[in-house]
């Protein structure tokens, strides 16, 4: 079959596009997200879409990043396609946030999208992952245990992301870049075998389909697109559960009595409501929770996250949460003395300081020193409120922890620095607008919070 015409089934049998679609195309320069700007490009007038090209250096690569940046310019500029390039340093983030540069390298890119998405009005984001990529991604939650979830492979959908070659094997991508004589850029470290994924990629996956089948990928996503299908059964399902069976944030009784796939699915939810993340949760944890439905009134356990659960008349609820371990109520500044604070470093700032560029970390900040009153160290209180904009726009902290989907359990945890009830910095969030470096400021402050 002709590629573009597979894609084009492909993009209608899943509805990926509707006509007057705005979108925006992740295209890192290789032969992938080449072969997405061209074919999309292509079929834009068939699909009624609107294109822009998005690229962005992780600032890991030097030279050869800097190469990539200019061939995605002049390809776009060729096909007459619109591009923005952006250049992060994605190893200081990294450091900052103690996080592995290939998982932040994702999570800044993807940030990037969204946010040129919202700026042009753009209503979907593109990438190129590919059927390869699909089977790569089954075998590797595989091999780390991951759920159900994790088997369906990845999806075609999800929010704004879009994925219209998952259709495709690289080696059809290589065909059409080589059938329309196009030019790609070949990333250095996508050769090596340190990764997980690039050791499935070139070693584990050529020797499965030389020795055992050679269409193996091909089936691993056909076995995935099954147990998506079995996944968004149980999804369904499972809604009903909770709707049935969890009354005022309690798992009722009523719920044992649930299939078992239903019920950990149940508990699962309920703990990512009340905690807004299921990290370090084991099915061991799980079944901790599961095990409470037949224990007697008062039983408790903790769970990740100081979270703690407990046996009611009803069923299982929140038990009372230990203090945060921070200390809060003290003073930082106050009459012009700076106190330092344990976990907190406060320091004078050169008024020299490139005010149009103030840096943007999660846990050092910079403020308008002569706008600050006191400076007051502690958790939320009722009142509470934060500038959001220049014009003075105020939003009371609980609105602002609901518009961030922060999880209620979590709310009374979260340090904020405060002057009086106006809160200057909801630490590991925002600062208000109010004392943020501009222009007229004279003098400034600088606060960065050691989170370890």
């Amino acid at each position: 079959m002709d590629m573009m015409r597979k894609v084009l089934d492909f993009v209608n049998k899943n509805n990926i596009f509707k006509h007057g679609d705005s979108v925006i195309l992740g295209v890192s320069g290789g032969a992938d997200s080449v072969c997405m700007l061209h074919l999309l490009n292509s079929l834009k007038e068939d699909l009624g879409i609107e294109l822009t090209v998005v690229h962005v250096d992780h600032g890991i690569r030097g030279i050869e990043a800097e190469r990539d940046a200019e061939f995605v310019e002049h390809i776009s500029e060729e096909l007459g396609v619109e591009c923005k390039i952006f250049h992060i340093d994605i190893p200081a983030i990294a450091r900052e946030k103690k996080m592995s540069e290939e998982e932040t390298g994702r999570i800044e890119r993807y940030a990037v999208f969204e946010s040129v998405a919202e700026e042009i009005g753009a209503n979907k984001i593109a990438v190129a992952h590919n059927l390869n990529d699909n089977s790569e991604t089954v075998l590797f939650n595989l091999f780390r245990g991951s759920k159900l979830k994790g088997m369906t492979g990845i999806p075609v959908k999800r929010g704004k992301i879009i994925r219209p070659l998952l259709c495709l094997t690289r080696k059809e991508i290589e065909g059409y870049l080589e059938k329309h004589h196009l030019d790609y850029c070949i990333d250095s470290t996508n050769k090596e075998t340190q990764y997980s994924r690039n050791k499935l990629r070139l070693d584990i996956l050529p020797y499965i389909k030389e020795n055992i089948n050679s269409k193996a990928e091909e089936h691993i996503v056909n076995t995935a697109q099954s147990l998506r299908e079995v996944y968004d059964y149980i999804e369904c399902q499972t809604d009903e559960a909770y709707e049935n069976y969890v009354k005022n944030n309690i798992i009722l009784n009523e719920s044992k009595d649930l299939p078992s796939v239903i019920l950990k699915e149940v508990v699962r939810r309920w703990i990512f409501n009340n905690t807004g993340s299921l990290k370090d949760i084991t099915a061991t944890h799980i079944d901790m929770v599961i095990s409470l439905l037949h224990n007697s009134v008062s039983k408790k356990i903790e769970i990740p996250c100081s979270f703690i659960i407990k046996k009611g008349y009803q069923g299982i609820e929140l038990g009372e949460r230990e203090e945060p371990k921070k200390k809060i109520g003290q003073v930082l500044l106050e009459d012009n003395k700076i106190n330092q604070v344990e976990e907190f470093s406060v320091s004078f700032e050169k008024s020299s300081i490139n005010k149009e560029n103030v840096p943007d970390l999660m846990y050092t900040k910079w403020f308008d020193y002569d706008k600050i009153n006191k400076l007051l160290l502690r958790n939320r209180q009722p009142g509470d409120y934060i500038i959001i904009d220049k014009k003075g726009g105020k939003k009371k902290l609980k609105d602002y922890f609901i518009d961030e989907k922060v999880p209620r359990a979590k709310r009374d945890e979260i340090l904020l620095l405060a002057d009086g009830s106006h809160i200057v910095w909801i630490v590991g969030y925002r600062i208000s607008e109010y004392f943020k470096v501009s222009d007229e400021t004279k003098n400034i402050i600088k606060i960065a919070y050691d989170k370890e």
